[in-house]
């Protein structure tokens, strides 16, 4: 993500105490739109491309990234009921770039004349004006840390921050503040 960009996540995260102060956890989710600048260029060509033939669009590029990380994440001492902790973990990241291109004015390259706003991505994809670019896999890491805080009986609030890094071919810093509710068994 470049800095000035922000995008929303989803996690869910389940973990298993296997020492005093030791978990392990696994969690699944997905990041919105972690690296736009990586399909942007190519919507500019296009589109330049098809405005020298009098076609005018608007191009927009999005790349989600759904991710499965297992890790482990250490407690440190109880304070008055709120627990401290960091966290470390490795997995994986699917990557799935996209464009939409919206219709503004002139020909379509098949002839038609849509109306303004409407989504041409297909015709435009059809015309070979634009390919858009293929699903990747990448390796994924995440370090965090944060606070749990009793909520009332086995519920809890969790407050943290998590930096994650996916190696792709361009890679791609991820970091975010997390909240969350849990429940100990």
């Amino acid at each position: 993500m470049t800095p000035d960009t922000t995008s929303g996540a989803a996690t869910i995260e389940a973990g298993y105490r296997v020492a005093p102060h030791l978990s392990v956890f696994a969690n699944v989710g997905q990041f919105y739109d972690v690296q736009p600048s990586a399909v942007q260029p190519s919507i500019d060509a296009a589109t330049e491309q098809l405005s020298t033939t009098g076609l005018t669009v608007t191009g927009a590029g999005r790349v989600p990234a759904s991710f499965l990380v297992g890790g482990a994440r250490y407690e440190l001492v109880n304070l008055h009921g709120w627990v401290p902790y960091a966290l470390g973990g490795l997995g994986f990241a699917h990557l799935s770039p996209s464009a939409t291109f919206t219709y503004a004015s002139g020909p379509m390259p098949d002839g038609s004349t849509p109306t303004v706003g409407q989504d041409v991505t297909a015709s435009i994809q059809a015309s070979g004006a634009y390919a858009a670019p293929a699903s990747s896999d990448a390796f994924m890491y995440s370090l965090g840390g944060g606070v749990q805080i009793p909520v009332g009986g086995a519920w809890n609030a969790d407050v943290g921050y998590r930096f994650s890094r996916i190696s792709s071919d361009t890679p791609v810093n991820v970091q975010g503040v997390t909240f969350g509710i849990g429940y100990r068994f």
